[in-house]
């Protein structure tokens, strides 16, 4: 996704890089374009035969004795030079030699080795060239378990073989996860089945797995959000995938993956803000973390609010139909989901829909000048209002549930979790394993309820190894305050939505005024502030020394833009344009007016598209408003 995680060095072993350096970059907004490594362009793939796959793991299964032997081989390089053991390009090519070099595999599926991964890339899931950012890796596994025992002690022959079933089960879930996404490549209505078949796969790789290894995940649609979690440059495809997951799944699947990515989404957001905590040693709710954390991510509260637009209709038909079971279950993944900023998704609904808008994937102007919604756009834009009315409708209910997720004094909630993305949970269970007195009957699904002791003792353990150095580990302790913290926000915020309703009163919210050639409606804005330049962001020389804009280097701006931190940018005659998103929650959110002077009409017609509710135009009429919805 979009938002920068937790330092992925930390959340490994601990081995400082220069990985940070980047994140810092990112979180602060100074991102040099130019050390960004240009995105490999993968030609689009043909359509991928999912029944073809699934046949190829059945018979990797089938021949998995075989298989681990050939790992457990590849393990025993203790001998071999240190060039060697570091080189993950060289060993992922020899792991998945220990697949493919077979007599009797068919020449059809020699052909499928790498057809997962470049069909991955094509649909715009390819990954940002930054270490540790992929799909969970047997290879970078291998590499770092070999890093391990040199550290450490080279296991025995046992040691070896455990680690080989290991690197195996986390191979075939690296497939089964790149074949989650592949579901609509041919028939679309055939979706469901094909889910169906690679629930088969996944329920045969646990039958065949010794007893002492943890079974990694239950249910193969939680694989889907782990496909997604990997950070990209390119963010259509996330929402391309939301719209087939609402159109061509069965309802008990869409609810399923949703609450999958939900509470995954969730908790990648709430370690951003323990993380950012902790560094700079402030408050859940100070100012300036509440500013970088909703100018940042865009993409990952836009994806959270169309899940939870899916959790709470489901959540209402358990109302309705009197499934306590479910019903806790699901307000459970929907506090979750609430929980990176409970104000903002709650009560400042105003404000969440600008935030979750991102310009360039929502908004377009055709070839006659036209400015609208794109499909993308208009599915959002329904979302955001089908959002408004069930949260309306459901937060007394969700108060009252509430008390459910309280996280227990000395056990474990979600809400403590600390992770990176949802594959480096799986990476995290799988590298323990590692250890043999390794806890193994916890799965991913478990990461996201309520547990007692043992299950913080689990979470804890995972990155106690003897390589790890314990300020290291002490940084990635289960925050029982954190936790809490987190929990009492969400019931908060959800208190205030209530006694507002009952108390049918409105917060105040400003409006952003747009100056217009009319001189009659420009002078009725005459004594009105005009929005302070530090919103105003130029890579445009002549703006600057005209003290109209805040600088900032083209190819940042750019990105920026990419990332969705702007309320509308637009090209000027020396560069660009963009005016930050902070403004929604320093200017009209604290209720105040302001003036917007000098904006192209094309600039306008968008910015009244990206926050419907906040921009004003004296003296226009409605149709000079852009609408509607392009193709």
């Amino acid at each position: 996704m979009s938002a920068t995680p937790i330092p992925l060095n930390l959340i490994r072993d601990g081995q400082h890089n220069q990985e940070w350096d980047q994140s810092q970059k990112l979180y602060h907004h100074n991102y040099d374009f130019s050390d960004h490594p240009p995105m490999t362009l993968i030609p689009a793939a043909s359509p991928i035969v999912v029944a073809a796959h699934v046949e190829l793991l059945h018979g990797f299964l089938a021949r998995r004795i075989a298989i681990v032997d050939r790992i457990a081989q590849l393990l025993n390089c203790q001998k071999q030079s240190l060039d060697y053991q570091q080189d993950q390009a060289l060993l992922s090519q020899r792991f998945q030699d220990c697949f493919f070099m077979q007599a009797d595999l068919a020449s059809e599926q020699m052909r499928l080795r790498d057809q997962l991964e470049l069909a991955h890339w094509a649909s715009g899931f390819q990954p940002r060239a930054q270490p540790g950012n992929d799909i969970i890796d047997p290879a970078a596994l291998l590499v770092r378990g070999l890093h391990m025992w040199r550290q450490t002690r080279w296991p025995g022959q046992k040691g070896r073989l455990r680690y080989a079933h290991t690197l195996f089960n986390v191979y075939l879930l690296r497939c089964l996860t790149l074949l989650s996404l592949r579901l609509w490549d041919a028939d679309a209505s055939g979706a469901g089945a094909r889910l169906v078949q690679l629930q088969g796969v996944l329920d045969q790789l646990w039958l065949g797995t010794p007893v002492d290894q943890p079974v990694l995940v239950r249910d193969v649609r939680w694989l889907l959000p782990v496909a997604m979690s990997p950070t990209t440059d390119q963010l259509a495809g996330y929402f391309e995938v939301a719209a087939r997951i609402d159109a061509g799944l069965p309802h008990t699947d869409r609810v399923a993956i949703q609450m999958a990515a939900v509470q995954t989404g969730g908790g990648h957001l709430r370690a951003q803000l323990h993380h950012l905590c902790v560094q700079k040693d402030v408050a859940l709710d100070e100012h300036s973390l509440v500013l970088l954390t909703r100018v940042s991510n865009a993409l990952d509260i836009a994806l959270l609010l169309q899940g939870l637009v899916t959790l709470l209709r489901a959540y209402e038909s358990a109302i309705g139909s009197g499934d306590e079971q479910q019903r806790r279950r699901l307000a459970a993944a929907i506090g979750q989901g609430l929980s990176p900023d409970p104000e903002l998704f709650v009560n400042r609904l105003e404000l969440l829909g600008p935030y979750t808008m991102i310009e360039h994937l929502f908004i377009a102007t055709d070839a006659q000048g036209h400015t609208g919604y794109t499909a993308s756009g208009q599915r959002h834009m329904q979302l955001l209002q089908d959002y408004r009315l069930l949260l309306g409708r459901l937060a007394p209910p969700l108060l009252a549930d509430c008390q459910y997720s309280q996280p227990p004094a000395d056990g474990y909630s979600p809400y403590g979790a600390l992770y990176g993305f949802a594959s480096n949970l799986l990476e995290l269970m799988a590298f323990k394993t590692l250890q043999p007195e390794a806890v193994s009957h916890f799965s991913l699904e478990d990461v996201f309820t309520v547990g007692d002791a043992a299950k913080r003792a689990w979470v804890n353990s995972w990155r106690q190894l003897p390589h790890i150095k314990p300020d290291v580990i002490k940084q990635f302790v289960y925050p029982a305050q954190f936790a809490d913290a987190i929990h009492a926000r969400i019931a908060q915020a959800l208190q205030r939505c209530v006694e507002a309703a009952q108390a049918n009163s409105v917060g105040a919210t400003g409006r952003l005024f747009i100056v217009c050639a009319d001189a009659a409606a420009a002078a009725t804005l005459a004594q009105m502030p005009a929005l302070p330049r530090r919103y105003l962001l130029s890579s445009d020389p002549q703006r600057v020394a005209a003290h109209e804009a805040e600088f900032k280097h083209q190819a940042d701006l750019l990105y920026c833009r990419l990332e969705g931190e702007f309320v509308v940018s637009y090209p000027s005659a020396g560069g660009w344009v963009g005016i930050s998103k902070d403004l929604l929650t320093e200017v009209v959110g604290a209720g105040g007016d302001v003036k917007l002077a000098g904006l192209p009409v094309e600039a306008v017609k968008v910015l009244e598209l990206m926050c419907t509710e906040l921009v004003v135009r004296p003296g226009s009429s409605t149709t000079d408003a852009g609408g509607g919805v392009l193709p």
